[in-house]
């Protein structure tokens, strides 16, 4: 019997993710959805045909009928959502990075699910769920690059229309929260360690009204890992051809390379002026696998009992670790990290 899932948030993502239940996920059934925007439930009710569609979230904890949430909304929503389904009895809840925007916010998510012991929590970390870096991760912990020494992440955005990012950014949390704390909690995963060191730079190198909301469009993060290891992330929200996250592991004894070029297919045009080659136009596209195998995954976690890959942790040292990162590039200062993650009793 298929996992009914209700799903709040129906922007850009949102619809991806109802997509991927309602077409893609044979396990699972979309069977409520939950917009502010009526334009948004308009075309997932006409396109989808869920029996539950409202404006309202404490009317879908009211009119029930599901397993199981998801939630992608705005990040800065994220976490009275959280706290306000698993207070009403909702045991299994899948959400959008970041959990929260504050560790006041981070703190109320861990006393809410440890409150209400069983709870099926997942964070929306898509990238572990890709195959590429899945077999990264796996010659990693066979050993077969030895020692590692530098891990090396780039996120660029196909350039972006300023006015909407400007408006976005915001409600995001920030370049580095929104966009780098994926590339971390990557690194994370690849070396199974943590951040000590942090430095970093940034700035408004192609949109100026990004000064008036206190964020960046490009930044550089080093770090050094418990164990020793070099990491470095790149951010951009700029990138003039396309979307392109390229990502090098470098051990003693090897190296691997994923994702060199952006390109989008295997098309190549020879003509007078040389040869091209289209890039991947968005992140959607180059991450699209992902978003499905990561929502099929929760779906086995609720019909299987087990826990998820990405968890309560997880969202919240990215989060914290963002708070961190974030004045680093500010102060232009080396700041120490020690997360302080309690666990649940």
């Amino acid at each position: 019997m298929a996992i009914r899932l209700a799903l709040v948030g129906l922007g850009r993502l949102g619809y991806e993710h109802a997509k991927n239940i309602h077409y893609r996920i044979p396990g699972a059934e979309l069977t409520a959805i939950c917009s502010v925007r009526q334009e948004e439930l308009d075309r997932v009710a006409q396109e989808m045909s869920p029996p539950v569609v409202t404006q309202s979230f404490n009317e879908l904890l009211d009119r029930g009928g599901f397993e199981a949430l998801v939630i992608a909304t705005s990040s800065e929503t994220h976490a009275e959502l959280i706290c306000a389904a698993v207070k009403r009895g909702v045991r299994h809840v899948y959400t959008e990075k970041p959990i929260g925007m504050s560790i006041a916010e981070l703190e109320r998510i861990r006393e809410v699910i440890a409150a209400h012991p069983g709870i099926t929590f997942q964070v929306g970390y898509n990238h572990r769920f890709d195959a590429d870096l899945i077999e990264a991760q796996r010659r990693i912990g066979a050993g077969e690059l030895g020692k590692l020494v530098l891990i090396r992440l780039a996120s660029r955005d196909q350039r972006w229309v300023e006015e909407n990012l400007v408006s976005f950014s915001p409600t995001s949390g920030g370049l580095v929260a929104d966009m780098m704390s994926h590339d971390y909690d990557t690194a994370r995963w690849l070396t199974g360690a943590e951040a000590v060191h942090i430095f970093g730079f940034g700035g408004v190198f192609a949109f100026p009204g990004l000064k008036a909301v206190n964020d960046m469009d490009n930044a550089v993060i080093l770090m050094e890992f418990t164990g020793g290891v070099m990491v470095q992330i790149e951010a951009s929200r700029s990138s003039p051809y396309g979307y392109h996250a390229p990502i090098e592991v470098f051990g003693t004894e090897g190296c691997i390379r994923i994702g060199e070029n952006s390109f989008k297919d295997r098309t190549a045009v020879l003509d007078q002026q040389g040869v091209k080659r289209a890039c991947t136009e968005s992140f959607f596209a180059y991450w699209e696998d992902t978003y499905r195998a990561e929502l099929n995954d929760f779906v086995a976690c609720v019909g299987e009992g087990r826990s998820p890959k990405v968890g309560l942790e997880d969202g919240w040292k990215a989060v914290e670790w963002a708070f961190t990162a974030a004045e680093a590039v500010r102060s232009k200062r080396v700041l120490e990290y020690t997360p302080t993650y309690p666990g649940i009793a």
